[in-house]
Protein backbone atom coordinates (compact mmCIF):
# COMPACT_ATOMS: atom_id res chain seq x y z
CA UNK A 1 0.00 0.00 0.00
CA UNK A 2 1.04 3.18 -0.95
CA UNK A 3 1.46 5.86 1.37
CA UNK A 4 0.39 9.25 1.00
CA UNK A 5 3.04 12.19 0.25
CA UNK A 6 3.14 14.35 3.11
CA UNK A 7 4.36 17.83 3.18
CA UNK A 8 6.30 19.73 6.05
CA UNK A 9 3.10 21.42 7.36
CA UNK A 10 1.50 17.67 7.37
CA UNK A 11 4.56 16.96 9.35
CA UNK A 12 4.34 19.67 11.99
CA UNK A 13 0.71 19.27 12.18
CA UNK A 14 0.94 15.50 12.60
CA UNK A 15 3.49 16.07 15.44
CA UNK A 16 0.80 18.44 17.37
CA UNK A 17 -1.84 16.31 17.31
CA UNK A 18 0.46 13.38 18.46
CA UNK A 19 1.76 15.03 21.12
CA UNK A 20 -1.64 15.80 21.92
CA UNK A 21 -2.36 12.26 21.99
CA UNK A 22 0.54 10.94 23.62
CA UNK A 23 -0.05 8.73 26.72
CA UNK A 24 2.29 7.12 29.23
CA UNK A 25 3.54 3.66 28.61
CA UNK A 26 1.87 0.95 29.88
CA UNK A 27 -1.81 -0.48 30.84
CA UNK A 28 -3.92 2.23 32.77
CA UNK A 29 -1.83 5.39 31.10
CA UNK A 30 -5.57 6.32 29.86
CA UNK A 31 -9.71 6.34 31.51
CA UNK A 32 -11.04 4.06 29.06
CA UNK A 33 -14.55 3.33 29.08
CA UNK A 34 -16.39 0.14 28.83
CA UNK A 35 -18.23 1.11 25.83
CA UNK A 36 -15.25 1.79 24.00
CA UNK A 37 -13.02 -1.30 25.70
CA UNK A 38 -15.89 -3.94 24.63
CA UNK A 39 -16.47 -2.38 20.88
CA UNK A 40 -12.36 -2.84 20.43
CA UNK A 41 -12.20 -5.80 21.75
CA UNK A 42 -15.68 -7.22 19.76
CA UNK A 43 -13.57 -5.34 16.52
CA UNK A 44 -10.52 -7.47 17.34
CA UNK A 45 -12.35 -11.01 17.87
CA UNK A 46 -14.07 -10.54 14.08
CA UNK A 47 -10.20 -10.02 12.88
CA UNK A 48 -8.94 -13.39 15.04
CA UNK A 49 -11.95 -15.10 13.83
CA UNK A 50 -11.79 -14.15 10.41
CA UNK A 51 -8.26 -13.99 9.65
CA UNK A 52 -6.35 -16.07 12.11
CA UNK A 53 -8.35 -19.04 13.67
CA UNK A 54 -7.73 -21.11 10.79
CA UNK A 55 -3.86 -21.78 11.60
CA UNK A 56 -4.25 -20.36 15.76
CA UNK A 57 -7.57 -22.15 16.20
CA UNK A 58 -8.10 -24.23 19.29
CA UNK A 59 -9.01 -26.96 17.18
CA UNK A 60 -6.15 -27.83 15.54
CA UNK A 61 -3.56 -30.48 16.55
CA UNK A 62 -0.44 -28.76 15.31
CA UNK A 63 -1.52 -25.03 15.45
CA UNK A 64 0.95 -23.09 13.13
CA UNK A 65 4.18 -21.62 14.95
CA UNK A 66 2.87 -23.84 18.46
CA UNK A 67 0.37 -20.77 18.89
CA UNK A 68 -2.96 -22.50 19.13
CA UNK A 69 -5.29 -19.70 21.11
CA UNK A 70 -6.20 -17.04 19.15
CA UNK A 71 -9.48 -17.04 20.44
CA UNK A 72 -7.86 -17.10 24.06
CA UNK A 73 -7.65 -13.17 24.67
CA UNK A 74 -6.52 -13.10 28.41
CA UNK A 75 -3.87 -15.64 27.25
CA UNK A 76 -2.93 -13.80 24.67
CA UNK A 77 -2.61 -10.71 26.71
CA UNK A 78 -0.95 -12.64 29.55
CA UNK A 79 2.08 -13.63 26.46
CA UNK A 80 4.33 -10.87 27.00
CA UNK A 81 6.42 -12.17 23.99
CA UNK A 82 3.27 -11.70 21.95
CA UNK A 83 1.77 -8.47 23.34
CA UNK A 84 3.54 -5.61 25.10
CA UNK A 85 0.39 -4.02 27.27
CA UNK A 86 0.07 -0.16 26.04
CA UNK A 87 2.64 -0.20 23.18
CA UNK A 88 1.47 -2.01 20.23
CA UNK A 89 4.66 -0.55 17.89
CA UNK A 90 6.59 -3.47 20.71
CA UNK A 91 4.48 -5.93 20.45
CA UNK A 92 5.38 -9.12 18.03
CA UNK A 93 1.30 -9.93 17.62
CA UNK A 94 0.71 -6.14 16.09
CA UNK A 95 3.80 -6.39 13.92
CA UNK A 96 3.09 -9.41 12.27
CA UNK A 97 -0.32 -8.48 11.07
CA UNK A 98 0.57 -5.22 10.20
CA UNK A 99 3.42 -6.19 7.88
CA UNK A 100 0.82 -8.21 6.82
CA UNK A 101 3.25 -11.42 7.10
CA UNK A 102 -0.35 -13.23 9.60
CA UNK A 103 -2.17 -13.77 7.77
CA UNK A 104 0.81 -15.66 5.64
CA UNK A 105 0.94 -15.08 1.70
CA UNK A 106 0.19 -18.54 1.73
CA UNK A 107 -3.07 -18.44 3.82
CA UNK A 108 -6.32 -18.77 1.97
CA UNK A 109 -7.35 -15.34 3.67
CA UNK A 110 -6.76 -12.18 2.46
CA UNK A 111 -4.40 -9.53 4.86
CA UNK A 112 -5.77 -7.50 7.45
CA UNK A 113 -7.55 -3.94 6.31
CA UNK A 114 -6.34 -0.87 7.69
CA UNK A 115 -9.35 -0.64 10.20
CA UNK A 116 -8.54 -3.95 11.36
CA UNK A 117 -5.04 -3.56 11.82
CA UNK A 118 -5.75 0.10 13.31
CA UNK A 119 -8.38 -2.20 15.63
CA UNK A 120 -5.68 -4.72 16.96
CA UNK A 121 -3.37 -1.30 17.77
CA UNK A 122 -5.97 0.31 19.11
CA UNK A 123 -6.82 -3.13 21.41
CA UNK A 124 -2.86 -3.66 22.74
CA UNK A 125 -2.82 0.14 23.51
CA UNK A 126 -5.94 -0.21 26.24
CA UNK A 127 -4.69 -2.90 27.87
CA UNK A 128 -5.77 -5.85 25.55
CA UNK A 129 -10.02 -5.87 26.88
CA UNK A 130 -11.09 -9.44 26.74
CA UNK A 131 -14.83 -8.48 27.65
CA UNK A 132 -17.15 -9.04 24.51
CA UNK A 133 -20.69 -8.68 24.07
CA UNK A 134 -22.79 -11.58 25.34
CA UNK A 135 -23.32 -13.50 21.23
CA UNK A 136 -19.70 -12.67 20.69
CA UNK A 137 -18.37 -14.23 24.15
CA UNK A 138 -20.38 -17.52 23.84
CA UNK A 139 -18.95 -17.40 20.21
CA UNK A 140 -15.73 -17.22 21.32
CA UNK A 141 -16.14 -20.15 24.26
CA UNK A 142 -17.21 -22.59 21.19
CA UNK A 143 -14.52 -22.17 19.06
CA UNK A 144 -12.58 -22.83 22.29
CA UNK A 145 -14.25 -26.23 22.86
CA UNK A 146 -13.62 -27.21 19.31
CA UNK A 147 -11.93 -30.22 18.51
CA UNK A 148 -10.41 -32.09 15.36
CA UNK A 149 -13.41 -33.80 15.01
CA UNK A 150 -14.69 -30.54 13.96
CA UNK A 151 -12.90 -29.85 11.48
CA UNK A 152 -13.88 -30.92 8.74
CA UNK A 153 -17.40 -30.14 8.87
CA UNK A 154 -16.44 -26.53 9.64
CA UNK A 155 -14.33 -26.46 6.73
CA UNK A 156 -16.84 -27.77 4.21
CA UNK A 157 -18.88 -24.41 5.36
CA UNK A 158 -16.83 -22.15 5.20
CA UNK A 159 -15.66 -23.55 1.35
CA UNK A 160 -19.57 -23.83 0.47
CA UNK A 161 -19.75 -19.96 1.34
CA UNK A 162 -16.83 -18.91 -0.28
CA UNK A 163 -18.02 -20.78 -2.99
CA UNK A 164 -21.21 -18.87 -2.86
CA UNK A 165 -19.45 -15.27 -2.37
CA UNK A 166 -16.97 -16.34 -5.57
CA UNK A 167 -20.23 -16.97 -7.86
CA UNK A 168 -21.44 -13.44 -7.17
CA UNK A 169 -19.19 -11.45 -9.30
CA UNK A 170 -19.26 -7.78 -9.14
CA UNK A 171 -20.38 -5.68 -12.27
CA UNK A 172 -18.17 -4.51 -14.67
CA UNK A 173 -18.83 -0.76 -13.65
CA UNK A 174 -18.45 -1.02 -10.16
CA UNK A 175 -15.41 -3.20 -10.64
CA UNK A 176 -13.90 -0.39 -12.79
CA UNK A 177 -14.59 2.52 -10.88
CA UNK A 178 -13.19 0.42 -7.43
CA UNK A 179 -10.17 -0.19 -9.68
CA UNK A 180 -9.68 3.55 -10.27
CA UNK A 181 -10.01 4.61 -6.86
CA UNK A 182 -7.04 2.78 -5.75
CA UNK A 183 -5.23 5.32 -7.17
CA UNK A 184 -6.24 7.67 -4.60
CA UNK A 185 -3.01 7.29 -1.97
CA UNK A 186 -0.94 8.48 -5.32
CA UNK A 187 -3.04 11.08 -6.77
CA UNK A 188 -2.79 13.21 -2.90
CA UNK A 189 1.07 13.73 -4.05
CA UNK A 190 -0.30 16.94 -6.21
CA UNK A 191 -3.02 18.75 -3.94
CA UNK A 192 -0.64 18.46 -0.96
CA UNK A 193 2.38 19.84 -2.88
CA UNK A 194 0.85 22.32 -4.57
CA UNK A 195 -1.60 24.01 -1.95
CA UNK A 196 1.48 23.50 0.55
CA UNK A 197 3.66 25.63 -1.76
CA UNK A 198 0.88 28.11 -2.28
CA UNK A 199 1.46 28.91 1.36
CA UNK A 200 5.46 29.79 0.90
CA UNK A 201 3.90 31.83 -2.57
CA UNK A 202 1.82 34.44 -0.51
CA UNK A 203 4.70 34.44 1.98
CA UNK A 204 6.97 35.31 -0.36
CA UNK A 205 4.05 37.90 -1.84
CA UNK A 206 4.17 39.58 1.52
CA UNK A 207 7.64 39.68 2.11
CA UNK A 208 9.24 41.45 -1.03
CA UNK A 209 5.53 43.01 -1.64
CA UNK A 210 5.99 42.36 -4.99
CA UNK A 211 2.62 41.79 -7.04
CA UNK A 212 4.12 39.01 -9.37
CA UNK A 213 3.98 36.50 -6.80
CA UNK A 214 0.24 36.69 -7.13
CA UNK A 215 0.53 34.97 -10.24
CA UNK A 216 2.57 32.54 -9.40
CA UNK A 217 -0.42 32.00 -5.97
CA UNK A 218 -2.95 31.79 -8.73
CA UNK A 219 -1.21 29.07 -11.04
CA UNK A 220 -0.58 26.92 -7.83
CA UNK A 221 -4.38 27.38 -6.56
CA UNK A 222 -5.82 26.29 -9.89
CA UNK A 223 -3.83 23.39 -9.83
CA UNK A 224 -4.25 22.42 -6.60
CA UNK A 225 -7.92 22.55 -6.50
CA UNK A 226 -8.50 20.99 -9.82
CA UNK A 227 -5.81 17.93 -8.51
CA UNK A 228 -7.91 18.32 -4.82
CA UNK A 229 -10.88 17.45 -6.59
CA UNK A 230 -9.55 14.90 -8.44
CA UNK A 231 -8.30 13.16 -5.20
CA UNK A 232 -11.49 13.21 -3.51
CA UNK A 233 -13.22 11.78 -6.05
CA UNK A 234 -10.87 8.91 -6.17
CA UNK A 235 -11.28 8.66 -2.11
CA UNK A 236 -14.42 8.03 -2.71
CA UNK A 237 -14.26 5.65 -5.25
CA UNK A 238 -12.18 3.72 -3.28
CA UNK A 239 -13.57 0.25 -2.22
CA UNK A 240 -12.39 0.37 1.51
CA UNK A 241 -13.52 -2.69 3.12
CA UNK A 242 -12.88 -1.07 6.83
CA UNK A 243 -14.77 0.71 8.52
CA UNK A 244 -13.50 3.16 11.60
CA UNK A 245 -13.44 6.62 13.18
CA UNK A 246 -10.01 7.76 11.98
CA UNK A 247 -11.24 6.94 7.81
CA UNK A 248 -14.38 8.38 8.12
CA UNK A 249 -12.59 11.25 9.50
CA UNK A 250 -10.50 11.39 6.88
CA UNK A 251 -12.96 11.10 3.88
CA UNK A 252 -14.89 14.09 5.13
CA UNK A 253 -11.89 15.99 6.24
CA UNK A 254 -10.42 15.39 2.34
CA UNK A 255 -13.68 16.30 0.65
CA UNK A 256 -13.76 19.61 2.59
CA UNK A 257 -9.93 20.00 1.46
CA UNK A 258 -11.13 20.40 -2.05
CA UNK A 259 -14.24 22.19 -1.70
CA UNK A 260 -12.19 25.16 -0.07
CA UNK A 261 -9.28 24.27 -2.67
CA UNK A 262 -11.93 25.18 -5.41
CA UNK A 263 -13.58 28.49 -3.49
CA UNK A 264 -9.79 29.77 -2.38
CA UNK A 265 -8.76 29.06 -6.50
CA UNK A 266 -12.04 31.31 -7.02
CA UNK A 267 -11.05 33.98 -4.69
CA UNK A 268 -7.70 33.98 -6.24
CA UNK A 269 -9.14 34.58 -10.32
CA UNK A 270 -12.75 36.39 -9.54
CA UNK A 271 -11.21 39.48 -7.03
CA UNK A 272 -8.48 41.74 -8.06
CA UNK A 273 -6.62 41.14 -4.66
CA UNK A 274 -3.93 43.81 -5.20
CA UNK A 275 -1.15 43.62 -2.23
CA UNK A 276 -2.38 45.48 0.15
CA UNK A 277 -5.73 45.54 -0.06
CA UNK A 278 -8.32 43.55 2.17
CA UNK A 279 -8.86 41.04 -1.23
CA UNK A 280 -5.53 40.12 -0.24
CA UNK A 281 -5.43 39.77 2.88
CA UNK A 282 -8.31 37.38 2.77
CA UNK A 283 -6.60 35.15 0.22
CA UNK A 284 -3.77 34.61 2.25
CA UNK A 285 -6.27 33.30 5.45
CA UNK A 286 -7.68 30.90 2.50
CA UNK A 287 -4.67 29.56 1.47
CA UNK A 288 -3.37 28.73 4.76
CA UNK A 289 -6.74 27.30 6.11
CA UNK A 290 -6.28 24.96 2.80
CA UNK A 291 -2.60 24.14 3.48
CA UNK A 292 -3.81 23.28 7.18
CA UNK A 293 -6.32 21.28 5.89
CA UNK A 294 -4.66 19.00 3.26
CA UNK A 295 -2.26 18.54 6.00
CA UNK A 296 -4.25 17.39 8.38
CA UNK A 297 -6.28 15.17 5.41
CA UNK A 298 -2.90 13.83 4.85
CA UNK A 299 -2.12 12.89 8.47
CA UNK A 300 -5.50 11.38 9.15
CA UNK A 301 -4.95 8.74 5.47
CA UNK A 302 -1.32 8.21 7.28
CA UNK A 303 -3.08 7.28 10.88
CA UNK A 304 -5.80 5.10 8.71
CA UNK A 305 -3.14 2.24 8.80
CA UNK A 306 -0.54 3.20 11.36
CA UNK A 307 -2.38 4.79 14.28
CA UNK A 308 -2.88 8.61 15.27
CA UNK A 309 0.85 8.16 16.82
CA UNK A 310 2.54 7.47 13.91
CA UNK A 311 4.83 10.31 14.43
CA UNK A 312 5.47 9.57 17.90
CA UNK A 313 9.27 9.87 18.69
Amino acid sequence: MEKPMRSPLTFVLGVMLSLLCLKAPGVGSETVSSEEAQQTAAAVFHLFQTKCNDCHGAHLEKPKGKFGYIMDFKKIAANEEMVALGDPSKSELFRLVNEDEMPGEKSDVPPATAAEKLALRRWIQIGAPSDLPKALEEKRLKLLEKTQADVPELSAKVGAVAEGVAKVPKPFLLKLLSWFGKFHAASTHFPVGLLSVAVLSEFLGWLTKKPTWLVCTRFLLVLGAASAGFTAALGWLNDYSGVSAVYAFHKWMGTATALWAVLSAGNALFFECREGTMERNRLRVTVLVGALLVSGAGFLGGAITFGLDHYRW
